[in-house]
């Protein structure tokens, strides 16, 4: 305390004096907050003595020591002084602090701190406190701005710094040539992995910023990383329950070993996901053995190509109004005239008339039932957009 008293000017000879108050019983006010940060806080709350001695109140007794030296030399924190802080916020992500967690701990500080002031207040003296209160919320603020600050950039390098490790992980089993190239990615990223994985792919809004949710409701084992907009989950060896998210479009192939074998299965799962878009879906689960009729199309484009031009691009121009085509839908979905009318609201005969007018517009007849089977397959696809 000899520092402050030599730097003290005769207007804060006051403040001089109560600061030697405090820090005279400092050792007691930093057990105080240590106390209440482990009694309010549940993170604090499991720590060891050893933890709070070595990592915690420190910097507590940091912030009091501060908080007085400003004062008496009236003057403001320093550069060097809220480096302190901003390395203590880096620390407690490395413990795995929550922040709010840090910032209720800068809180109740605060509180205990100020408690111990006014506690320390001769009378006479209280004409101090509208000063100090003010002053002190400010060196709170700043210090624990400072702290979070440095908390969320270190946070948001090493979310950068996972993410590449993901997918680089990801891409090095999807690359992988034989089971030596395998092995090394085991040893390079000390991960033990599994004879097989099953590639399930995560879409919609909001997926890719889902990740740490999804990997957490995933099977244990589970790998993942970004594709783009989408996340690529690598579920080991089985997939029992499909992996369904409100509002996510979810895609899921067979398993697959670790290489060419899993790449092209990833690939058939994008496949699917794509489909599952196509047919308007914005939600829900499909596997390999669903969309079948979708996917037995995409694995043929000039299959898929012939069908475009026959059925959808030729219903597309000479239907404008697509009466013709939804009454088609109901038609191939029940396979019955009466059924199609009551559904559409319409006499049978008109069912019957745009039947025929389908006939006479593509060839195909969907009362005939290979011809219908072509019809079903054209419509599961989009039609050619004009350039």
């Amino acid at each position: 305390m000899s520092r402050l008293r030599a730097v003290a000017s005769p207007a804060s000879s006051g403040t001089a004096s109560l600061a030697e108050r405090v820090l005279a019983d400092l050792d007691g006010l930093v057990a105080r907050m240590g106390a209440a940060y482990q009694s309010e806080i549940a993170e604090y709350a499991v720590m060891s003595d050893a933890t709070m001695a070595v990592d915690i109140l420190p910097v507590s007794r940091r912030l009091v020591q501060v908080f007085l030296d400003c004062v008496v030399q009236e003057r403001t924190l320093s550069a060097a002084e809220l480096r302190t802080f901003e390395q203590s916020g880096r620390d407690r992500l490395v413990m795995g602090m929550p922040l709010e967690s840090v910032l209720h701990a800068y809180r109740i500080g605060g509180r205990e701190a100020w408690a111990t002031l006014c506690a320390s207040i001769a009378p006479g003296e209280e004409v101090l406190l509208g000063d100090l209160g003010a002053r002190w919320m400010d060196i709170v603020d700043r210090t624990s701005s400072a702290l979070a600050r440095a908390y969320l950039a270190a946070s948001h390098d090493r979310l950068r710094d996972l993410d590449a490790r993901r997918r680089e992980l990801v891409e090095a089993l999807l690359t992988a040539t034989d089971p030596s190239e395998v092995a090394a990615v085991s040893l390079r990223f000390s991960t033990v992995l599994a004879p097989s994985y099953v590639p399930v792919l995560v879409g919609g809004h909001g997926a890719a910023a889902d990740i740490d949710a999804l990997l957490a409701e995933a099977p244990t084992g589970t790998l993942g990383g970004h594709r783009g907009e989408r996340v690529l989950l690598l579920v080991p060896n089985r997939l029992d329950n499909p992996l369904r998210r409100t509002g996510a479009l979810t895609a899921w192939g067979r398993p697959a070993t670790c290489g060419r074998e899993l790449c092209e299965e990833v690939r058939q799962v994008e496949r699917l996901l794509l489909t599952a878009v196509a047919e308007g879906r914005a939600e829900g689960a499909f596997g390999p053995d669903d969309l079948l009729v979708e996917q037995l199309l995409l694995g043929n484009e000039r299959v898929a190509d012939a069908l475009r031009r026959r059925v959808v691009d030729v219903l597309a121009a000479r239907d404008p109004s697509g009466a013709v085509v939804g009454t088609l839908r109901v038609y191939l979905s029940t396979g019955s005239i009466p059924a199609t009318a009551r559904s559409e609201h319409v006499h049978v005969n008109t069912v019957a008339y745009r039947l025929g007018r389908v006939r006479d517009l593509v060839g195909l007849d969907p009362r005939v039932p290979r011809e219908a089977a072509l019809l079903v397959l054209g419509l599961g696809l989009p039609a050619n957009v004009e350039e």
